[in-house]
C-alpha cells in the first residue's frame, strides 16, 4: 500500500508526520523534519497524495516557502510535485496498470492510492520533462489527455 510506502520513507528519514488545525485552507506544511497534515483530509487518497508532495519538499527545499518570492514558490512547488510524482507514479507503475487493464483516469487514482488533482499534476510533470507523448518500454505515453498505447 502507498501509506506503507510513504510511512517508509518518513521513517527512514526522521521525518514526523502529525495533523494539525490549520486556521486557513492549507492541506499541509513542513517545518523543519515535521510534516503537518491538515486534519480536514478527508481520505486516504487525499493524505497521499499530500503526504507524498510534503516529502518532495523535505528532499528539494532548503528555504522557508512562506517568506519566498511567488516565482520562488512555484519553482520549488514544482519540484515538489516533480519528486512526488516519480515516487508515486513512476512510469513502470502507469505501465503496470495499463498491463492489468486500467484506462480511466479514476482507475489509475484507485490503482495508485492518489487523488485526481495529484494524479493530473503528475501528468504535467511528465509533460514538461518528457513533452506531450513520450516512448517507454515499447508504449506511447500520452500526458494530455491521458493515455497509454501499445507501439
Amino acid at each position: 500500500m502507498l501509506s506503507d510506502i510513504l510511512e517508509e520513507e518518513l521513517m527512514k528519514n526522521n521525518i514526523s508526520l502529525e495533523t494539525y488545525t490549520f486556521r486557513s485552507d492549507f492541506n499541509a506544511l513542513t517545518v523543519g523534519k515535521t510534516i503537518l497534515l491538515s486534519d480536514s483530509l478527508d481520505n486516504t487518497a487525499k493524505r497521499n497524495a499530500v503526504t507524498a508532495h510534503e516529502l518532495g519538499h523535505q528532499y528539494t527545499c532548503a528555504i522557508n516557502l512562506l517568506e519566498a518570492e511567488p516565482h520562488i514558490q512555484n519553482k520549488y512547488e514544482y519540484m515538489a510535485d516533480r519528486w512526488a510524482a516519480q515516487k508515486v507514479m513512476p512510469r513502470e507503475r502507469l505501465l503496470d496498470g495499463f498491463k492489468r487493464g486500467l484506462r480511466t483516469v479514476q482507475e489509475f487514482c484507485d490503482f495508485l492510492e492518489i487523488d485526481e488533482l495529484f494524479f493530473r499534476r503528475g501528468l504535467a510533470v511528465y509533460s514538461k520533462m518528457y513533452g506531450i507523448s513520450h516512448t517507454y518500454q515499447g508504449y506511447v505515453f500520452h500526458f494530455d489527455p491521458f493515455d497509454i498505447r501499445n507501439l
